[in-house]
């Protein structure tokens, strides 16, 4: 009885403070109403919406962008009408989301309702746009599961999600075919590049974290390269905030290039290879500038991920690794041998095949996923029309029956 007590006063005061919250929120942030809200938390990001963005106000729409970081002058400016919030990070950031007032709201964060990160009673509809090519399994549990659409990347994206919700027994969410809009801004970079002259450059480029090339082998492997190629290492950005001592010792490196700019675009233009992991580099560098990829290959760990529901291997790596070719972790003292190799054997239709078949819209996806997103707004606002125009309907008829009474 007294724990039962305690636990109600507990979720009494709890639900109140939540109401106190809401209603702070309400007073405090009235010009958050709007009709298309794109929430992006990190400046990375910006290159995934920003052609999205533009396309949006090609065709008239005028969204609001809320980014949890300052935008400064040296960010690309928004188009004429688009407005921008900065707002808080972290729970006090997604406090002001989880009361947002909007017709659409458009992200790439997953886990929405799961954490942190909740659905707002005046948001009508919820869209996910990733990032980056990729499959649900090695993303946290319930990633996309609460949204109302998502705009994938992909036909493996797709089908990963749609057998996720027959294992979940989940209500079909919409699956549309967009694809990777910022791809479109990494092939005009790519387009304006001059041309590759002279002996083969590396480029070294991994993801961060304990599956990270770096963590596993350290830094001297790329001295060991450097005595055969000219290399361009460029360090993951998370690495400066999440492994700091590492990513010191990285730009420490001498006789290499190290490459700290906010896109990696300039470093991928004068790479003949790439060495990386898991790191999404992989497939920007091959789709886009149609040059051979080496990754080292280290188990992933899909415990606590998707991939633990879903079962099997990466169709992903299965499908690219004739040009993302994997080399085992035993190998990598004969790491030269084997850039030397990939470079020999790199054939560039393979990797125009496959992107054909795994990319939905390649170098348009921009404008794809604008009219997908205003055809969705569009449907909702017709949609809340209806609603209004029952209830309206509604209240005549119970007043005429008020009066005839």
């Amino acid at each position: 009885m007294v724990s039962a007590i305690i636990a109600s006063i507990y979720f009494a005061a709890r639900s109140l403070y939540y109401r106190l919250l809401d209603f702070v929120f309400r007073m405090r942030f009235r010009e958050r109403k709007c009709g298309i809200a794109i929430h992006c938390e990190d400046p990375r990001y910006e290159s995934t919406f920003l052609p999205v963005i533009n396309a949006l106000v090609e065709r008239g729409l005028e969204p609001v962008v809320y980014t949890m970081y300052p935008r400064d002058d040296s960010f690309a400016p928004l188009p004429a009408g688009v407005t921008c919030r900065p707002i808080p990070q972290g729970m006090l950031g997604y406090a002001f989301l989880n009361n947002l007032d909007a017709t659409l709201l458009l992200t790439t964060t997953p886990q929405l309702d799961v954490m942190t990160f909740r659905r707002s009673r005046r948001v009508r509809h919820y869209a996910h746009l990733p990032h980056s090519l990729g499959e649900s399994r090695y993303v946290r549990p319930y990633a996309y599961d609460h949204f109302d659409s998502v705009l994938c990347c992909g036909d493996l994206l797709k089908k990963n999600i749609r057998l996720m919700e027959s294992i979940r027994r989940s209500p079909a969410k919409q699956l549309l075919e967009t694809g990777i809009p910022h791809y479109e801004e990494l092939l005009q970079q790519a387009s304006d590049a001059p041309p590759l002259v002279g002996e083969p450059v590396v480029l070294v480029a991994p993801s961060w974290g304990p599956l990270s090339m770096f963590e596993a082998f350290g830094v001297d492997f790329v001295a060991e390269i450097a005595r055969h190629f000219p290399v361009v290492v460029r360090p993951h950005p998370q690495m400066q905030t999440s492994q700091p001592q590492l990513y010191a010792k990285i730009l420490s490196l001498q006789g290499v290039t190290v490459d700290t700019q906010r896109t990696p675009a300039t470093a991928m233009a004068m790479a003949s290879v790439l060495l990386s992991d898991i790191s999404a580099i992989t497939h920007e560098f091959a789709f886009i500038y149609e040059r051979p990829v080496l990754i080292i290959d280290r188990a992933m760990v899909s415990a606590g991920l998707e991939g633990e529901v879903l079962g099997g291997e990466s169709e992903l790596q299965e499908a690219c690794k004739e040009f993302i070719v994997p080399v085992q972790p035993s190998e990598m003292p004969e790491i030269v041998s084997h850039l030397r190799r990939v470079l020999t054997d790199h054939r560039r239709e393979r990797i125009v095949a496959a992107r054909d078949r795994l990319v939905y819209n390649f170098g348009r996806a921009s404008r794809v996923a604008a009219e997908q997103i205003e055809e969705i707004y569009r449907r909702e606002l017709d949609a809340e029309l209806a609603r209004r125009s029952s209830r309206f309907s509604w209240w005549r008829r119970s007043a005429a029956v008020r009066g005839t009474s």
